[in-house]
């Protein structure tokens, strides 16, 4: 009796379930990395337009004499900033009071897309020297 070479449907059926699985694993981390890829360009977006303001000193000068500010940022449609300027205090020990530092604040300065679901602000705090 002649036997017939070939794959059984049994087989046939273990090779496509283990395939799709794999394809499954291979597409669910291809679009992991891009919601990943879009958070890090956002990210990169907003420190791009964080370091225009802080690079600009007569804006930081504006923002430490009003104590803070917030609007669109110049050149970065739609993004926003909000800053909040505080007098710098620093304790000589742990658990002892903080005491202000004279002519200097802490600036925190918090970017954000001005679009629905853009996430979550992005803040830096800086310390500068207040002139009078």
């Amino acid at each position: 009796m002649k036997t017939q070479g070939g794959f059984t449907l049994l087989e046939v059926l273990v090779a496509l379930i283990l395939t799709g699985i794999g394809l499954a694993v291979v597409f669910q981390s291809f679009s992991q990395s891009l919601r990943l890829r879009a958070k890090a360009e956002a990210a990169a977006e907003a420190v791009q337009a964080a370091q225009r303001l802080l690079e600009d000193e007569a804006f930081l000068q504006a923002l430490l004499s009003r104590g803070g500010g917030s609007g669109p940022i110049p050149q970065a449609d739609p993004w926003r900033y909000r800053a909040t300027v505080e007098p710098l205090r620093w304790a000589p020990r742990p658990g002892q009071e903080a005491l202000p530092l004279e002519g200097m604040a802490a600036l925190t300065l918090c970017v954000e897309k001005a679009v629905p679901g853009a996430g979550a602000p992005r803040c830096v705090t800086g310390w500068y020297r207040v002139v009078p």
